[in-house]
């Protein structure tokens, strides 16, 4: 049995933006983690700051896969919008719309 899909693609388009937008957000997170690492760093000497920033380097690398991926959904989601438009107006046009 099929299932009906009751989406629009402005609610898509909305939707998409929330991935964004995150993607946004978790970029300028990391300028300011990397910024305060630049400023700790010139007291902080030692084995220790170098196993932080060992740890650091690990998230750091996750965070811009986590990233990317919220870029590559914002771009599934617009490119779905567009189709589900598209899909529409055919459908308006088989109709002799």
């Amino acid at each position: 049995m099929s299932r009906i899909i009751a989406v629009t693609p402005e609610q898509l388009k909305s939707q998409a933006k929330v991935y964004s937008q995150a993607s946004t957000q978790l970029q300028e997170a990391m300028l300011r983690v990397n910024t305060m690492n630049q400023q700790i760093a010139q007291e902080w000497k030692g084995r220790a700051f170098q196993a932080y920033l060992e740890q650091y380097n690990q998230l750091e690398e996750s965070i811009k896969k986590m990233e990317e991926l919220l870029k590559n959904i914002d771009r599934q989601l617009t490119n779905y919008a567009t189709t589900v438009a598209q899909r529409d107006q055919e459908d308006a046009y088989s109709f002799g719309l």
